[in-house]
């Protein structure tokens, strides 16, 4: 599996405008946003977040 790159960035209008993306496109953007989110899974393992309620356990 090849190591993906976590980014901390704001994205721009252009990359927010979703109604415009080709099916090809916009299929990359979410299967980007996946990888981006599996990244941090051993990581995070113990942590849940929902809105703003955070909640970390430890492992048993």
């Amino acid at each position: 599996m090849d190591e993906i790159e976590i980014r901390d960035e704001f994205l721009s209008e252009e990359d927010l405008d979703l109604k415009n993306l080709s099916d090809e496109e916009l299929i990359a953007y979410w299967n980007y946003w996946l990888e981006q989110a599996q990244a941090t899974n051993e990581q995070d393992k113990y942590t849940y977040s929902h809105g703003v309620f955070v909640t970390i356990e430890e492992p048993h």
